[in-house]
Formats: C-alpha cells, sequence, structure tokens
C-alpha cells in the first residue's frame, strides 16, 4: 500500500519562497537606502557626484 504524502514539502516549499520574498525585499531596501548624491569639500572647493 503506497503512503500518502504528507504536507511538509508544501509546508518547506512555502517557507522557502517566504524566506527568498524576504531576503530579496531587505536586499532591495538596503540599496535605496544609499544617497543619490554626495558633497565632497576640500581645498579645491566644493564637488557634488550624483549616481
Amino acid at each position: 500500500m503506497a503512503d500518502k504524502p504528507s504536507g511538509n514539502a508544501l509546508y518547506f516549499i512555502i517557507g522557502a519562497v517566504v524566506v527568498a520574498t524576504l531576503a530579496v525585499a531587505f536586499f532591495m531596501m538596503q540599496e535605496s537606502n544609499e544617497p543619490d548624491f554626495a558633497i565632497d569639500v576640500n581645498e579645491d572647493g566644493i564637488e557634488v557626484e550624483t549616481n
């Protein structure tokens, strides 16, 4: 008699998708926190760098 597959594989897949989604969201938030420009003041004057 064949055993019925348990729902453990389904829970594992759902958990892996949730973890992957959170990881992608975390890394996207880290990238969006970078400033769009930088201001540098030195003896040559003021430099503005844009990304």
